[in-house]
C-alpha cells in the first residue's frame, strides 16, 4: 500500500501520533485524517488498509526515534540511573498504545516487539558496564533493568493519576540503589 517513503505516508504518521498525543487512539479516523491535512479519505486507505496498520507505524515510527536517543544515553557511565530516568518520562501515548495493545493483536505485537528489543538494549548497557568494571552482579542485569523500569513506570502512571503517596520514600530508595549499584553493581534492598 502507498510508498513507504511517500512524503503524504509520513505526514499522515505524524499526524497520526499528534492525535494520540493529545486525544488518545480513539481519535484517528481516516476522515480525521484526511481532514487535518486536506486529503481525500481514500488516500489514507491507500498506505494504510486499516486505522490499525496506521497506529502499528506510528508506533514503528516513535519508538524508532526513542531507540536512537536511548541507545546513545545507555553508553553513559549510569545506564542504570539513564534506565531510570526514562522510565519516569513515560507518556500519556505509551499509555494509549499499552491499552490497546490488551485488545488488538497487531498492536499487541509490535509492542511487544519494542518493549523486546529496549530490554534487550537495556541488559546489554547494564552487562557492559558492569564488565568494565569487572563487577560480578549480585543480581541478573536484566531484573535490573526490570525492577526499576517497573518503579519508575509505576510512578509515572500515579503521577498522571495525581497520586504521590510514598514517591519520596520510593524516589530516596531508589537513589541509594542507583548508587550501590554505580559503586557495587548490586541493588541494595533496605
Amino acid at each position: 500500500m502507498g510508498v513507504e517513503s511517500s512524503e503524504t505516508r509520513a505526514q499522515l504518521i505524524e499526524a497520526a501520533g499528534k492525535l494520540v498525543r493529545k486525544e488518545g487512539c480513539a481519535a484517528v479516523s481516516a476522515r480525521r485524517l484526511a481532514e487535518k491535512l486536506g486529503l481525500k479519505r481514500q488516500i489514507v486507505h491507500y498506505y494504510f488498509s486499516t486505522i490499525e496498520d496506521l497506529l502499528v507505524a506510528v508506533i514503528r515510527h516513535e519508538s524508532e526515534e526513542v531507540r536512537e536517543r536511548f541507545v546513545q544515553a545507555l553508553a553513559t557511565d549510569e545506564p542504570l540511573r539513564v534506565i531510570w530516568e526514562l522510565g519516569n518520562r513515560v507518556t500519556v501515548t505509551i499509555f494509549e498504545f499499552t491499552a490497546l495493545a490488551l485488545r488488538r493483536k497487531a498492536i499487541q505485537a509490535e509492542i511487544r516487539r519494542y518493549m523486546a528489543e529496549f530490554r534487550r538494549i537495556e541488559t546489554a548497557a547494564l552487562v557492559r558496564y558492569l564488565e568494565l568494571r569487572g563487577i560480578k552482579p549480585t543480581m541478573p542485569p536484566v531484573a535490573s533493568a526490570i525492577l526499576i523500569n517497573s518503579i519508575a513506570h509505576t510512578l509515572a502512571v500515579e503521577r498522571a493519576l495525581g497520586v504521590s503517596e510514598g514517591h519520596t520514600e520510593m524516589k530516596a530508595i531508589i537513589e541509594d540503589w542507583l548508587r550501590t549499584f554505580a559503586e557495587r553493581g548490586a541493588l541494595s534492598m533496605p
